[in-house]
């Protein structure tokens, strides 16, 4: 390896341990998001089936809430318990999270007990294809095709504590399996580890 190539590859490592420390990461594979988070990730999987619709819903960690009108509201969609065809919202288990939208709202929120550094989950749209605007503490969009869930996921080290969902056009929108919690970064000490195998690799090679 030439010393330009390892000083790319110091340079790299560098850049990309100084973006998962300050800036935010997005994912739309969930298992390169789990490689990247790391294994101490909680899950909720939107099983319970609380009484619906409500404006508001608590779950161990956060609370999700509507942001639109009062017609707006959030369900607890059981696999054919209330309407059959937003069983697409459904990517594990028996239940997901729904907000039945009227057209008029502006989206839906997450809001976390104490701030995370990553945040995922599968997320679909039935109505029509739409694109999600994601805002809150991050920022980001998501393009949706009906009826299709896909997978979105943020790692922000410096904090995530609020997550909005504003679908273009008025489709319902769903979640299922979600990922939060602490991400654990690149160790310091593996960093530089990484980096003085490499530099002193190319003091080796000028040995030799």
């Amino acid at each position: 390896m030439t010393n330009l190539v390892r000083i790319c590859v110091v340079g790299g490592i560098v850049l990309a341990a100084a973006g998962m420390a300050h800036g935010q990461m997005y994912f739309t594979d969930r298992t390169a998001f789990e490689a990247v988070a790391g294994s101490g990730l909680s899950y909720e999987g939107f099983e319970q089936d609380w009484a619906s619709p409500v404006p508001t819903v608590v779950f161990p960690d956060f609370t999700v809430s509507e942001t639109g009108s009062g017609s707006n509201n959030l369900l607890a969609q059981v696999r054919n318990y209330t309407t059959s065809y937003r069983d697409v919202f459904i990517t594990e288990g028996t239940g997901a999270l729904y907000f039945d939208d009227n057209g008029s709202s502006v989206g839906t929120f997450f809001s976390f007990t104490s701030p995370i550094t990553a945040f995922g989950m599968d997320i679909a749209v039935y109505g029509e294809n739409s694109t999600v605007a994601i805002g809150g503490s991050v920022s980001d969009s998501l393009a949706l095709t009906h009826n299709t869930p896909s997978f979105w996921g943020v790692i922000d080290f410096g904090g995530i504590t609020t997550i909005t969902l504003n679908p273009s056009g008025g489709p319902d929108i769903g979640f299922d399996a979600a990922l939060y919690g602490q991400a654990v970064p690149v160790p310091g000490a593996v960093l530089l580890g990484m980096i003085g195998l490499s530099l002193a690799g190319v003091k080796l090679r000028k040995r030799a």
